[in-house]
């Protein structure tokens, strides 16, 4: 009953998760906060499996919430992934995130560095496996456009939107990927 009602409160969000069976992880610890372009950097450690994961986010509680998310997605089955560094781009921010095993690297763009960790980890949980990324971000009129792709098979995509943040999230959805 329990993970029904958390289904549906994620379904009524909008968040994507993976859906598997869940394994039982360690408990996690915020290590250090810092600031970085954009907000700032949650360390986090976690235990069973040991696992060291840095969250971005504009706030310190974004920022520990997408480290916790990637811990999850770690349990459900999918890689260790962890933000990597920010930076700004056009428009906002971009995250760097690298997963191992398969080892892979992740870029996404968003408005917000929230929105930017967000869409990387959205990048990563909708094809596990596989190597999908933002490329590039742009200026257009009336307003961005973000261009990615994915291997094995290659595939490219893209997505505008009047923000960075919709057009990250329609160049994702674009993909055929997932």
């Amino acid at each position: 009953m329990r993970a029904t009602l958390l289904g549906v409160a994620l379904a009524v969000s909008g968040m994507v998760v993976a859906v598997g069976p869940a394994s039982a992880a360690g408990p996690c610890s915020v290590d250090s906060t810092r600031t970085t372009p954009g907000g700032y950097v949650a360390k986090v450690s976690c235990s069973s499996p040991t696992a060291f994961i840095d969250g971005y986010g504009s706030t310190t509680g974004d920022a520990n919430r997408e480290a916790l998310l990637l811990r999850q997605f770690q349990s459900n089955g999918g890689p260790l992934c962890s933000g990597d560094l920010s930076r700004t781009a056009v428009g906002g921010f971009e995250v760097k995130m690298s997963c191992a095993k398969p080892t892979s690297f992740v870029d996404a763009f968003g408005t917000t560095l929230t929105d930017a960790a967000r869409e990387a980890r959205l990048l990563k949980e909708i094809a596990p496996g596989r190597f999908c990324t933002h490329d590039t971000v742009r200026a257009i009129s009336g307003g961005y456009e973000v261009k990615g792709g994915c291997t094995k098979p290659t595939v490219w995509f893209s997505g505008v939107g009047s923000t960075v943040t919709q057009a990250a999230e329609n160049a994702r959805l674009s993909s055929g990927v997932g």
